[in-house]
């Protein structure tokens, strides 16, 4: 796969964002496990406009110099780069998986972000809280589902209103090469 300037540029733009969104224009519910924030959004929607390896770059690069600007008072946790990287990865694999016609886009947006953040969300972020606060797994993982059946209806929203004008914006631009 050949990365292009504009795609590198864009997916900068991404990570800017995330990190934005993420460390500044975020709310901390409860101390140490539920952080509400948009900076996931960017994340998807780089993932689903770019491809897998693009969402995967930005959901990474955007966790590792996020942690940089302001880590929250914590220590590098492995498994939430590992849940950043995923969610740039895997929406555009369940979508393809879902098939590539236009239809159903928001069933499909919302079935890939719960995918996306059971595997991300409710089991790695949780399982890394729960190893970086020394607390069991399952205490962790209650209060973080009520947030996830939250979140997951608001990044849906938010990601399918962000990826329909900016799919056809990308289409334009590529036609009008």
């Amino acid at each position: 796969m050949k990365l292009s300037t504009r795609d590198l540029t864009n997916a900068g733009l991404f990570v800017a964002l995330s990190i934005a969104l993420t460390r500044f224009a975020a709310v901390q519910v409860v101390q140490g496990t539920i952080r509400l924030s948009f900076g996931n959004i960017p994340i998807y929607v780089a993932g689903l406009l770019f491809g897998p390896v693009i969402g995967g770059l930005v959901g990474g690069v955007a966790d590792l110099a996020g942690y940089l600007v302001n880590p929250f008072g914590a220590a590098f946790i492995p498994q939430i780069t590992l849940a950043a990287i995923l969610r740039g990865v895997i929406p555009p694999l369940v979508m393809r998986l879902l098939g590539a016609k236009n239809s159903f886009w928001q069933l499909k947006t919302f079935l890939a972000i719960i995918a996306t953040e059971i595997v991300s969300g409710a089991f790695l972020t949780t399982w890394g809280l729960a190893w970086l606060n020394q607390t069991p797994f399952m205490v962790v993982l209650t209060p973080r589902l009520v947030a996830l059946a939250v979140q997951i209806p608001v990044y849906t929203i938010a990601t399918y209103v962000l990826i329909v004008p900016l799919r056809a914006f990308r289409a334009q631009r590529s036609a009008g090469k």
